[in-house]
C-alpha cells in the first residue's frame, strides 16, 4: 500500500507557485502572500527579496502601494500591471511608492490575484529590474492564462508546520526550507542571492531562535 504523500507547507506552496510563474515569464523578485478577510497580504513568501525591502515596504510603504489587494480587488482585474495601479491613484502615492521602487532598482511590477467566489485569498508579485525590463503585452496575456493555476494552488489543503515557523523572519523561513531539502550554505547563498558570510549569521540566529545546536537539530524541530 501506497503511503499517502504528505501536504506542503504553505510557505512552500508560495515558493512552487513563485518557481513555476518565473520559468515562464522571468521576474527579479517575487512575493507570494494570502490575504485576510480585510484585505490584507500576510504570510509572505519571498524569493530574492531583500530583508530589508521587505520591511520597509510592510512599515512604511504599503499603504502607497497601488497593487495592493483591496486595490487590485476594486480595478477587477485577476492581473494588473503597475501602470495600471497608478493610473487609480493620487499623483502624491505614486511618486511615493516609485521612489521607493527606484531605490531598490526596480523598474515593473505585475500584481496577479487568486479569489474565491469573488473573495480574493492570495497573490503573487512579480517585480522587475532594468535588466529584464517591463513586462510585454504577450507576458501579461501569459499571466492572464496562468492565473487560474494560481487560484488551484491557493484553494489547495496545505500543512500546518508553518506554524512552528510563526516566530522566524521571511528570510530565515526560506532558509529553513533550503535545509529541510539539504542545501548546504553555498547552495542557499546561490539561490537566494546572498554572501557566505550573511547564510553563516541566518543560521546561527536561526539555531538562537529555535534553541538547537546544528542543522540536524533544526529540521527536525522545525519539521518533523
Amino acid at each position: 500500500m501506497i503511503a499517502p504523500a504528505s501536504l506542503p507547507g504553505a510557505h512552500e506552496l508560495g515558493q512552487r507557485c513563485i518557481a513555476a510563474f518565473t520559468r515562464v515569464v522571468p521576474a527579479t523578485l517575487c512575493a507570494f502572500y494570502r490575504i485576510d478577510p480585510h484585505l490584507q497580504a500576510q504570510d509572505f513568501s519571498l524569493y530574492r527579496m531583500p530583508e530589508q525591502m521587505h520591511q520597509a515596504y510592510l512599515q512604511r510603504y504599503r499603504h502607497y502601494d497601488p497593487l495592493q489587494p483591496r486595490h487590485c480587488a476594486a480595478a477587477g482585474r485577476p492581473v494588473l500591471s503597475l501602470h495600471m495601479g497608478m493610473a487609480q491613484q493620487g499623483r502624491h502615492e505614486t511618486a511615493v511608492y516609485q521612489g521607493f521602487l527606484e531605490r531598490h532598482g526596480i523598474l515593473d511590477v505585475v500584481e496577479i490575484l487568486a479569489c474565491d467566489q469573488q473573495r480574493p485569498i492570495a497573490g503573487l508579485s512579480l517585480l522587475r529590474d532594468s535588466r529584464l525590463g517591463h513586462f510585454s503585452v504577450e507576458e501579461l496575456g501569459t499571466l492572464h492564462a496562468l492565473q487560474g493555476l494560481l487560484e488551484i494552488a491557493a484553494l489547495a489543503p496545505y500543512s500546518r508546520v508553518d506554524e512552528r515557523l510563526a516566530g522566524l523572519t521571511p528570510r530565515e523561513r526560506e532558509i529553513a526550507w533550503l535545509l529541510r531539502d539539504g542545501a548546504d550554505n553555498k547552495t542557499i547563498a546561490r539561490h537566494l542571492d546572498l554572501g557566505l558570510p550573511t547564510v553563516k549569521t541566518h543560521l546561527i540566529n536561526l539555531f538562537r531562535k529555535v534553541g538547537v545546536g546544528n542543522r540536524t537539530e533544526l529540521v527536525s524541530a522545525l519539521f518533523l
